[in-house]
């Protein structure tokens, strides 16, 4: 059942940017919706199909509903505005989820703060060197890429523990992965200057390949202990 729910949300995200580039906003706001309440019923199925993984998938589960709810508030808002704020808090909310859940399965460790803040500090250099017009929302953007940047080091720490659960664990990497392009992309479509039309479609195929991946990985036994390598 999940697979044919993902197979859906991909058709729907065709949707999306066929009426996103052809500018009929409404439908833009309904499909992006749609498409993201997809990617929550899929990670739902694995939810109910693998008891394994309760305490794990219970936390990624919300880390998915979260994002439901950053994208209705991000499709609602047209200016930046507190909608934006929500949207942003949404998603900052769905990364700390995330980032509970994969250190549930891979253990902090020292060499992850440094992998943290050299992505940190590459997205820093996009905010400071970029053209970019944040509309005094800077510090918020920074927070969030501090938020990010350990989401994805700790879903790409699952590599030295993938041993018996590789399948998972790659879903797992991956959707970390695609989630800091498709937020990098979204910078600039939302406070880039002269940022062309086709960059949000593909910071939308990013982003729902990403939560394909992790709403995949629920369906994948990914519960503790893994054997670390």
């Amino acid at each position: 059942m999940y697979l044919i729910l993902e197979v859906l949300m991909l058709i729907l995200l065709g949707g999306l940017i066929a009426v996103f580039q052809n500018g009929l906003s409404e439908w833009t706001v309904l499909l992006k919706s749609l498409t993201s309440l997809v990617f929550v019923l899929a990670g739902a199925c694995g939810y109910r199909k693998i008891k394994q993984n309760k305490k794990i998938s219970r936390t990624m589960m919300i880390a998915l509903l979260c994002s439901l709810a950053g994208d209705v508030f991000l499709a609602l808002d047209k200016e930046e505005g507190i909608l934006f704020i929500f949207g942003v808090a949404s998603f900052a909310l769905a990364h700390v989820m995330f980032s509970v859940a994969f250190c549930r399965i891979s253990a902090v460790k020292k060499e992850d703060f440094v992998g943290v803040l050299l992505v940190f500090g590459g997205e820093m250099l996009i905010l400071c060197l970029g053209k970019f017009d944040f509309q005094g929302l800077f510090p918020v953007l920074a927070g969030y890429a501090a938020v990010i940047s350990f989401m994805v080091i700790k879903a790409l720490s699952l590599w030295r523990c993938r041993r018996g659960r590789e399948r998972a664990a790659y879903l797992i990497m991956a959707g970390g992965v695609l989630f800091l392009l498709s937020d990098i992309l979204l910078l600039f479509w939302l406070f880039g200057i002269g940022t062309p039309k086709e960059i949000q479609s593909v910071n939308w195929i990013l982003y729902y390949l990403a939560q394909g991946c992790l709403s995949a990985a629920l369906s994948e036994k990914i519960c503790s202990p893994y054997t670390e390598k």
